[in-house]
């Protein structure tokens, strides 16, 4: 055996003991358990006495933390840094505080012709008018209990030159459209609740009391009477202060109202006028109490009611006054009105403010108006329903005559479907007739019975495009010449005070027509 073999095998020899202390336990060979318990290395002589709380488990206390270090302000003018380092912003989209969208902006395109054709007046002389209105509005509710609300319009007729203005008051609303552009407020008023007890809105607004649908004698709130032959109303609003206190129980609501300027500007306290009304239910009638007090005119009291009687609904309404605003004229007896405008020839133009003519106010006496109607809707298909009713008004301050009609021009108390002492209606309505979805027919028939007067009107409209609206009427005028419906006049030359009037000559209407186009976002 070599030298180096002999070395080798020596020092493989040495390394046996040291692979035996190290030979694994059965527990690592086999899987068994480790003894639980092994003999723990004794402790230092010098080591520490535990505390109390180590060895019986209560937490040791904790350091005390480092103190914050204190932020710096950041830079005057620093916008960036003090967004950044300020508390995070509430956003109100993420609450019930706010909506998504709270503004709404939209309006109204009307454009309109019409015609009316006169007894004795040619083809080529047919009057023409084509009045064009725009409505604009902004319509804010930030949340469910706001609400602000803006419309202004712009009204204009290009057939219309300036100052050439009819002397007698049409009777269809689209003679108010000016001959040159005029913008008017229409709408301006702001709404909220309190404690969803009280609803107030305040400013600019429309508010239309009464239940007949051609004469409403219990609209007090409207500056403006009603054209009941058209399609859209016109009417501008009132401003006021309006607080609605409804009773949800009952069905029942009550209202208090402040008038700024529905009888002029209230430039002082004491011109601004107050209103209230009560709406009750009971059963299926529904009963209105109106009343209003302005200085400058007479207490007015209202009262409407609608019901139904089996397949009909019946309403009326009743507006009493102490006294009248305006005046009703008479004459002495024995006289007649025709004499004093037809005097005869070769004498001296008459002055119409000399006639002996008396204007009386009724002071004292309690003035009533009653209108009053019914409906029936049935259905003359498995899918179509139809609609006809009828209406009456009686107008104790009307004129029983005519021959009054030229006085009132002069005196500016022209005012159309409250001339005469009695009224009545007729009409009719379809809503989209069998697969005509679309479109609407409307058929009214109105009457002066007091000067036997009439106008019969059909009414057409058609929903063409999404936002578009067609309109076209046709409306024939007969009766008495004369009469409200078909008003004429052929006077001599007159004057008033210093001023000459020449003669007047106004043919009776016979036909008008007209067509309208409306766009409503």
């Amino acid at each position: 055996m070599s030298t180096r073999t002999t070395l080798a095998l020596a020092a493989a020899l040495a390394t046996l003991p040291a692979l035996a202390q190290e030979r694994p336990s059965e527990g690592d060979l086999f899987g068994g358990e480790t003894p639980a318990t092994q003999e723990a290395s004794p402790a230092p002589a010098d080591a520490p006495r535990p505390d109390e709380s180590a060895l019986f488990g209560d937490a040791p206390e904790a350091p005390p933390a480092a103190a914050a270090p204190e932020s710096q302000d950041p830079r005057p003018g620093d916008r960036d840094a003090q967004a950044l380092d300020g508390p995070a912003a509430t956003n109100a989209f993420d609450t019930e505080d706010a909506v998504e969208d709270p503004l709404k902006i939209g309006g109204r395109f009307y454009l309109r012709a019409l015609s009316q054709g006169s007894e004795g007046v040619s083809f080529g002389n047919t009057s023409l008018s084509a009045p064009m209105l725009v409505d604009g509005y902004f319509d804010a509710r930030p949340t469910d209990r706001l609400r602000g609300f803006v419309l202004g319009r712009l009204t204009f007729d290009p057939t219309r030159k300036e100052g050439s203005g009819s002397l007698v008051p049409s009777v269809s609303s689209a003679s108010a459209a000016a001959a040159e552009p005029r913008v008017l407020l229409d709408q301006a008023w702001l709404r909220f609740d309190l404690g969803r007890t009280l609803f107030i809105t305040a400013g600019k607004q429309h508010v239309k009391w009464g239940t007949a649908r051609f004469w409403n004698p219990t609209d007090f709130l409207s500056p403006q009477r009603r054209d009941p032959l058209a399609l859209f109303d016109a009417r501008t609003g009132a401003t006021m202060l309006k607080v609605h206190v409804p009773w949800e129980a009952r069905g029942w609501n009550f209202y208090a109202i402040g008038l700024l300027d529905n009888a002029g500007p209230a430039d002082t306290l004491g011109r601004v006028g107050g209103a209230a009304r009560a709406e009750v239910v009971l059963g299926s009638t529904e009963l209105g109490f109106d009343a209003v007090l302005q200085r400058g005119r007479k207490p007015r009291f209202g009262f409407d009611f609608s019901s139904g009687l089996g397949p009909i609904d019946i309403y009326g309404e009743l507006a009493v006054r102490r006294g009248l605003d305006t005046p009703v004229y008479r004459l002495p007896a024995g006289l007649a009105l025709e004499e004093l405008f037809n005097p005869g020839t070769g004498g001296p133009p008459l002055d119409i403010g000399a006639l002996p003519i008396e204007a009386q106010y009724l002071d004292g006496s309690y003035v009533p108006q009653v209108s009053g109607g019914a409906t029936w809707t049935f259905a003359y298909s498995e899918n179509d329903t139809a609609t006809v009713g009828v209406e009456y008004f009686y107008n104790p301050t009307g004129y029983s005559t005519s021959a009054v009609y030229p006085y009132l021009l002069f005196q500016g108390q022209f005012q159309p479907f409250f001339l005469g002492q009695h009224y009545a209606a007729v009409y009719g309505l379809l809503s989209g007739p069998g697969s005509w979805d679309d479109t609407n027919f409307i058929l009214s028939n109105l009457g002066n019975l007091s000067d036997r007067s009439f106008i019969t009107r059909l009414d057409v409209t058609h929903r063409a495009l999404r936002y578009l609206s067609v309109e076209a009427f046709v409306a024939l005028n007969y009766g008495q010449k004369g009469g409200e419906f078909r008003f004429a006049l052929n006077l001599p030359a007159m004057r008033r005070g210093g001023q000459e009037i020449p003669p007047i000559s106004i043919a009776p209407p016979t036909l008008q027509a007209g067509v309208g186009l409306r766009i409503d976002l």
